[in-house]
C-alpha cells in the first residue's frame, strides 16, 4: 500500500481542515449547538481515514477507508452548508470551503475507481492464468 504521505489526496484533505479550522476561528458559528464540532470531526476524519487505509495491508481495507473517507467528505459538504445557511458563514469562506470539499471528494472517488478498476485487472490475469487453454 502506498505511504500517505505521498497521496495527493491525503494532502487536499489536510489543507481542507487547516482551511475550514481556520475559517471556524475566524467567524462565530455558534448559533447552531454542536454543529462546529460535528464540522471539525467530519473534516478531521477525512486525512485520518486516508491515512488509517493506507496503513493497512489489503487494497480491500485501502478500498474500505477511502470509501469512508468520501464519506466523511461528503459529511463535511453537508455541515459546511448548515454553517453557511444556519449559522451565518459568510458566503465568501463557505464556498471557498465548500469547493475544497469538493474537489477532495473528487480526488478520493477517482482514487477509488482506479484501484477498483486495477484491482479488477489483476483479477481478470489471475483467472485467464488459471484457465488452461482450449
Amino acid at each position: 500500500m502506498p505511504n500517505h504521505f505521498n497521496l495527493r489526496v491525503y494532502g487536499a484533505a489536510c489543507e481542507l481542515s487547516w482551511v475550514v479550522q481556520q475559517c471556524l476561528d475566524a467567524f462565530d458559528v455558534t448559533r447552531v449547538p454542536g454543529l462546529r464540532g460535528q464540522l471539525l470531526s467530519a473534516v478531521g476524519s477525512i486525512a485520518a481515514n486516508t491515512s488509517e487505509g493506507a496503513g493497512r495491508g489489503s487494497p480491500a481495507q485501502f478500498l474500505k477507508h477511502l470509501r469512508i473517507a468520501l464519506g466523511y467528505a461528503n459529511e463535511t459538504r453537508t455541515h459546511l452548508k448548515r454553517a453557511w445557511s444556519e449559522a451565518r458563514l459568510p458566503t465568501k469562506e463557505y464556498f471557498s470551503c465548500d469547493a475544497k470539499a469538493l474537489v477532495t471528494a473528487r480526488m478520493l472517488a477517482a482514487l477509488i475507481r482506479r484501484i477498483e478498476t486495477d484491482e479488477a485487472h489483476r483479477q481478470n490475469e489471475r483467472s485467464a492464468a488459471r484457465t488452461p487453454p482450449l
